[in-house]
C-alpha cells in the first residue's frame, strides 16, 4: 500500500502519495513496549543505580540519584501504562531543551534543573525511556552519549570506531553521535540498524536545521563498509537521499492548504525558485510559507482565500509567530529567528508583486 503524505486531505488539496520504499530501506518502527519501560519501580531503580553510579564519583551521583527518584515521582504522576507512555504524555518530549519546564512548574519548591538533568540521563541508557529524535538532537548531553556507548552497545559500536580510527576525530565523533542516538531511540544494538533508520535520522537533522551534520555521511559508511548494512544498500547515502526526495506538489500538500489557489501559488512559487536552491532550503522555505504563515492564517481565519491582509491580521501573526508553540498554540518560548522568517514572507510577497 502507497503511504499518505498526510492522513486526510484538507478541503481542496489534492491526494498525494509517495511508494513504498523496499523494505530494507524501510526505517524500523518504534516497539510498542520493552520489559525495560515495564519494569517495577524498585528494581528499575536499584539496576541503574547500580549500573550507572560510582563510589569514586560520590558527589555527582548523590545528584544523579535525586534527580532518578524525582523523576520517578513525577512520571507516576503522569497518565500511561509503562515508563515510556509517561514521558510524552508529560509534555517534556515536546518542551526539546526546555524538558525541564514542565517539572519545574510543577513544584518549584522541590525539584532542582541540575537534579533532573543529572537523574534523566540514568533512564535513557537504562532504555526506560526512549525519547524522540526531535528531543535527542536538542540536548547537549556528551556523558549521556559516552555512558550509552558503553551500556548499550559497546563491542558494536567499539568496532565501527576502531574502523574509523584513522578519520580526523571531529568527523569520527560526529558519527559515533549519531549512530547511539539511532540505538537510543530505536533500542537494539548496531547491527540491527537499517538503511531506512539512517535516512530517518538525517531528515531529522535536516529538519531541524542541523544541516552541517545532516551532510556528514561517514556514520553511513561505517554501516556499509563493515558489513552490517546490506549488499543492496547504495554505497553512499547521498544517492539515497535524492532517490527519497519528494516533488514540490508533495512538500507542499503534506502542510493541507485548504485554499487551492493559495496551495496552486505555492506550488508555482517554489517551482520557479527550485533551480536556484538546494532541496533542503527549498524546503526550509516551503514550511515557513505553508506552515508558519499560510497554514497559521487558515486556523485563526477559517475560509480565508486571499493573501491582501487586514493591518490587524497580519499583526496578529506576526503576534503569533514570535513565539514558538506547542500543539494547542501556547507560547512556549520566543523564536530566536523570528525576524529571518519573516523576511522569507516579506521575499514572497515581492515576488509575486513583480
Amino acid at each position: 500500500m502507497p503511504r499518505k503524505i498526510h492522513d486526510g486531505p484538507a478541503n481542496g488539496t489534492a491526494q498525494q502519495t509517495l511508494p513504498e520504499p523496499p523494505s530494507d530501506r524501510q526505517a524500523r518502527p518504534l516497539a510498542d513496549e520493552w520489559w525495560q519501560a515495564r519494569q517495577e519501580r524498585q528494581a528499575m531503580t536499584t539496576r541503574l543505580l547500580a549500573t550507572f553510579t560510582d563510589t569514586k564519583t560520590v558527589r555527582r551521583d548523590l545528584t544523579r540519584r535525586r534527580g532518578l527518584i524525582k523523576l520517578l515521582d513525577w512520571l507516576e504522576q503522569q497518565p500511561g501504562d509503562t515508563w515510556q507512555d509517561r514521558w510524552p504524555a508529560s509534555g517534556a518530549d515536546a518542551a526539546g531543551q526546555d524538558w525541564t519546564d514542565p517539572i519545574l512548574g510543577s513544584d518549584m519548591r522541590r525539584f532542582r534543573r541540575d537534579e533532573l538533568i543529572g537523574g534523566l540521563p540514568l533512564l535513557i541508557v537504562g532504555q526506560v525511556i526512549r525519547p524522540t529524535c526531535r528531543w535527542l538532537l536538542r540536548q547537549r548531553l556528551a556523558l549521556m552519549l559516552a555512558e550509552a556507548r558503553q551500556a548499550l552497545d559497546p563491542e558494536g559500536l567499539a568496532r565501527l570506531e576502531q574502523h574509523a580510527q584513522d578519520t580526523i576525530g571531529w568527523a569520527r565523533s560526529d558519527a559515533m553521535n549519531k549512530l547511539t542516538w539511532i540505538v537510543i531511540h530505536k533500542g537494539g544494538v548496531v547491527a540491527d540498524i537499517t538503511v531506512g533508520d539512517c535516512v530517518e535520522l538525517t531528515a531529522a537533522l535536516e529538519e531541524h536545521h542541523f544541516r552541517g551534520s545532516a551532510g556528514r555521511p561517514l556514520f553511513y559508511a561505517l554501516l556499509k563498509e563493515t558489513g552490517i548494512l546490506p549488499a543492496t544498500a547504495p554505497p553512499r547515502l547521498r544517492a539515497l537521499r535524492i532517490e527519497a526526495r519528494p516533488s514540490i506538489e508533495q512538500v507542499v500538500d503534506k502542510y493541507g492548504i485548504e485554499c487551492q489557489p493559495i496551495r496552486d501559488l505555492m506550488v508555482d512559487y517554489l517551482t520557479e525558485r527550485a533551480p536556484d536552491l538546494d532541496h533542503t532550503s527549498l524546503r526550509s522555505i516551503a514550511r515557513n510559507l505553508c506552515r508558519l504563515f499560510w497554514c497559521d492564517l487558515e486556523v485563526h481565519h477559517p475560509g480565508i482565500d486571499s493573501l491582501h491582509l487586514a493591518p490587524e491580521v497580519s499583526q496578529a501573526w506576526k503576534k503569533r509567530l514570535a513565539y514558538i508553540r506547542d500543539a494547542d498554540g501556547n507560547p512556549i518560548r520566543p523564536r530566536v529567528n523570528f525576524r529571518s522568517e519573516l523576511v522569507f514572507v516579506k521575499a514572497f510577497y515581492e515576488d509575486i508583486a513583480r
